[in-house]
C-alpha cells in the first residue's frame, strides 16, 4: 500500500499510546501506520501532568532521530498535537479532569516545552472560555495552529477566540456544545469565520453520516481535515486497552468507557476513514483534500 494521507490527531495504534513516552513504541507506531495508508502524522497526548507530557516530548524527539537513521519505511512524525492540559475539565470527557491547567498558567509550560525541544509543538488545544484563554491564543497564534476543543463556549466566545487568532477546531461536534437554532455555538461560528479549519473524526460514529454530509456542504472544501482521532485498540482485535490512565473496551469497531459507555477515541484509521467518505456520497476531491492537503495546510507544513 502506498501510504498517502496525513493524521494530525492520533493517539495510539498497534498498542502503542503517545502518552506512555516509550520510545519504542512511537517508532513502532511510525513503522506500522504505512500500511494503514498513513504518510505522516502528529502523536497527539492526552491531558497530562507536566512532567509526564515532558517525558512525551522527550520521547517523540528521541524517536525522530531514531527513524531518521533507520533506512525503513515508516510514517514522518510533523511535530507533536497537544490535546489538553489547557481544557475545561467540565467538558473533559475521558480526558484527566483533574490534570487540566488554566491558559492563564500555560505560558510558562509552553516555553519551557518550546525552549527544550524547539520546533516540535504544532497543535495546540485550548478551552477559549477558560481564564487567560484569549491573551494565551493572542501570544501563541503565529507560532502554532491553536485548536478550540473539550470546551463549554458559546458562539460569542468561540468569534472572540477566532477574532484572536485561533485557526482551528479540535473534533469538530465532540466535547463541545450542539449547534442549536437560537445557540449556534462553535460550529455556527466556524460558519461564520472560513479561514477556521474544521477537525473532524469520519469514523461515522462520532459524527453520523447525514450530519458528515451536511458539513462538507457547508464548510468550504479547503478547510475541513479528517482525524482518525485513534488509540492503542486501533490495528488491534477487540478487548480491553488503555487510554491514558482509563479503562477503554474496543468492541466491533467502537470505544466504550465509563458507567455510560462514552467514546474515547476512535479504533479507525486514514484510509478507512476515506473509503467511509466515499461511501457517505463525499466526493473523491473532497477526500483528497480533507485527508491530505488541508492537514498539511493547518499547519504550513509542505511534504
Amino acid at each position: 500500500m502506498n501510504p498517502r494521507y496525513i493524521d494530525t490527531h492520533i493517539h495510539g495504534a498497534f498498542g502503542f499510546d503517545t502518552s506512555d513516552a516509550d520510545v519504542n513504541g512511537l517508532v513502532n507506531m511510525a513503522r506500522l501506520l504505512p500500511g494503514l495508508g498513513v504518510k505522516a502524522f502528529c502523536p497527539t497526548t492526552m491531558t497530562l501532568p507536566e512532567d509526564q507530557i515532558y517525558r512525551v516530548f522527550e520521547s517523540v524527539a528521541k524517536a525522530i532521530d531514531i527513524l531518521k537513521d533507520s533506512g525503513e519505511l515508516y510514517s514522518d512524525i510533523l511535530g507533536i498535537h497537544l490535546e489538553g492540559p489547557f481544557l475545561n475539565p467540565e467538558m473533559a470527557g475521558v480526558q484527566d479532569c483533574l490534570s487540566c491547567v488554566e491558559p492563564k498558567n500555560a505560558f510558562r509550560i509552553i516555553e519551557n516545552l518550546e525552549s527544550n525541544f524547539p520546533g516540535l509543538l504544532k497543535i495546540v488545544d485550548v478551552a477559549p472560555e477558560l481564564n487567560g484563554a484569549i491573551d494565551f491564543i493572542k501570544c501563541y497564534k503565529d507560532k502554532y495552529c491553536i485548536s478550540l476543543a473539550h470546551t463549554k463556549a458559546d458562539y460569542d466566545t468561540a468569534c472572540l477566540a477566532f477574532e484572536a487568532g485561533a485557526k482551528s477546531v479540535t473534533h469538530l461536534m465532540n466535547a463541545m456544545n450542539p449547534c442549536l437554532k437560537r445557540d449556534p455555538g462553535i460550529l455556527g461560528a466556524l460558519i461564520d469565520y472560513p479561514d477556521v479549519y474544521a477537525e473532524v473524526i469520519c469514523d461515522g460514529i462520532h459524527i453520523s453520516p447525514a450530519y458528515l454530509r451536511l458539513l462538507f456542504k457547508v464548510i468550504r472544501d479547503d478547510r475541513i481535515v479528517v482525524v482518525s482521532d485513534s488509540m492503542r485498540g486501533s490495528g488491534m482485535p477487540d478487548g480491553l486497552y488503555k487510554l491514558a490512565n482509563v479503562d477503554v473496551i474496543v468492541k466491533d469497531g467502537r470505544t466504550y468507557y465509563g458507567p455510560n459507555g462514552g467514546l474515547a477515541g476512535s479504533v479507525t484509521y486514514m484510509n478507512q476513514e476515506a473509503s467511509r467518505l466515499l461511501e457517505y456520497g463525499i466526493s473523491e476531491n473532497q477526500v483528497h483534500l480533507s485527508c491530505l492537503i488541508n492537514p498539511l495546510s493547518r499547519l504550513n507544513i509542505m511534504l
